[in-house]
């Protein structure tokens, strides 16, 4: 496990080295703080990896949620170096803050003035978000299925489970998935570069976009752009984004397997969408069609978690902060790149109630819970509902001690959904899509970093680390 994080960190610390090229090429002095960063986790991870390689015995389940664990926690903290060192002169509960939002694809930010900021700062943002992203997919398929956390244990690789050793197949699927990532970015940074972007805002927009992280290049996010063509642009690569990326890649190879979670997330995104455009149009009812492209663009930036703004929402009304509180829960498919409950567990829900229903009617009924192909026993369905619990029970705890830190209840409430649920802007005049985190007190921007990793481990991989009987077992 550790020498498996060894390589990680050492990866990362390779990877800075990118942003200090570019940083270079502009003349800026930033490039410095890159090498610094690069060369200190290199080092570390070579030496922990020499350390450790070949001491730490077979892999099981606890080394599993602890390697998981240990990615988010290490990998955030080497890589807040940077931006800790730079001219932005953050104190490091900010550089960890924002490289915390930035890997797990939050999009929160305590940085302002983006538009004149350093390009390899910026990059490295973006590119945190586009590693985070792809490795929130890597884990999503292979290790939190083996866990079955929160009823991932439906998304168990076919073959896999009948297999002593899965992790060929594991290895195989994860390089075919971020082929797909890969063509994705690209396809996507071609959008925004035919649509009117530079090329370094479309290489940067894409990869928060693919990821659903939703950092930009600009304070005003993609409403700087003032562009229909972009948002539209950014609501097909985010809703893409979105989808389960194992679907995506049986979907090119003529191999449509049934996942009930991929309808409801459109049927989802298109009540929302409409229900939104039939509010502003009430209101507004002369700009129909950019109404229509700004409904869609919002929903669709809030249920997949990426958080890009086309402008403060806010001003729509109070009806509009309901609708986008409500939305921030809920998440897109599991196996993409999105935060939130997640589709499949609202499916699940679904089916867990029918049947408790038909039971009361017909006591003697026995007809398995079926999702899509597969079989959801007793098990993975409590598993599932837990989470579920645990969720909504996470982001009233961190909303308490958020407001016993010194917000006012409106913050307080939005910052702990985003945190959870991985969305990135909440509600309010302090952290809504018109401001930042960066006035937040230090104890709660801890909070929020942690709240986050929290989301990002599906709740029960991270808190089971605090629990005794995880470390007896």
């Amino acid at each position: 496990m550790l020498s498996a994080l060894g390589i990680l960190i050492a990866a990362l610390g390779g990877l800075m080295f990118l942003p200090a090229a570019i940083d270079l090429a502009f003349f800026h002095d930033d490039w410095l703080v890159f090498v610094g960063g690069g060369s200190i986790s290199v080092g570390f991870g070579v030496a922990l990896f020499l350390a450790m390689r070949g001491q730490e015995g077979e892999w099981n389940v606890r080394k599993a949620i602890l390697f998981v664990n240990g990615i988010w926690i290490l990998v955030s903290l080497f890589a807040s170096l940077p931006l800790y060192f730079s001219s932005l002169h953050l104190s490091f509960v900010d550089a960890f803050f924002e490289t915390v939002s930035g890997l797990t694809t939050t999009g929160s930010t305590v940085l302002s003035g983006l538009d004149t900021m350093a390009p390899g700062l910026l990059f490295w943002r973006s590119f945190m978000q586009w590693i985070g992203g792809l490795g929130i997919v890597a884990i999503s398929v292979t290790i939190l299925p083996m866990l079955g956390s929160g009823g991932q244990k439906l998304f168990f690789l076919e073959s896999s489970e009948q297999s002593d050793n899965p992790y060929p197949r594991i290895r195989d699927f994860a390089a075919k998935i971020a082929l797909v990532y890969f063509v994705l970015t690209v396809s996507c940074a071609v959008s925004y570069f035919l649509l009117g972007m530079t090329f370094f805002e479309a290489i940067n927009h894409a990869m928060t976009t693919v990821s659903t992280g939703g950092f930009s290049t600009s304070d005003g996010s993609m409403g700087h752009f003032n562009s229909m063509g972009i948002l539209l642009a950014a609501s097909f690569f985010m809703f893409l984004g979105g989808l389960p990326f194992l679907y995506m890649l049986r979907f090119f190879a003529s191999d449509k397997p049934k996942d009930p979670q991929i309808a409801l997330y459109v049927r989802g995104v298109i009540f929302a969408t409409l229900l939104v455009f039939a509010a502003k149009e009430a209101l507004h009812p002369d700009t129909g069609f950019e109404d229509l492209v700004l409904s869609l663009f919002n929903v669709i930036s809030i249920v997949t978690t990426t958080g890009f703004a086309s402008g403060d929402y806010q001003l729509w009304g109070p009806l509009f902060w309901a609708i986008f509180l409500g939305l921030t829960f809920f998440g897109a498919c599991s196996g993409s790149t999105s935060g939130g409950l997640k589709q499949f567990r609202f499916v699940v829900a679904w089916l867990v109630i029918k049947d408790a229903v038909a039971k009361m009617v017909h006591p003697d009924r026995v007809v398995p819970m079926r999702y899509g192909l597969k079989v959801v026993d007793n098990d993975m369905a409590a598993s599932t509902m837990c989470l579920v619990f645990l969720f909504f029970a996470t982001f009233t705890v961190f909303a308490v001690l958020l407001e016993m830190s010194g917000l006012d209840f409106i913050t307080s409430v939005s910052a702990s959904a985003t945190a959870i649920a991985n969305v990135g802007p909440g509600l309010g005049e302090i952290i809504g899509p018109a401001g930042n985190f960066t006035s937040l007190p230090d104890i709660a921007k801890w909070l929020l970093s942690l709240e986050m990793i929290l989301g990002r481990l599906e709740i029960l991989s991270g808190l089971a680390i605090f629990m005794p009987a995880f470390w007896r077992w």
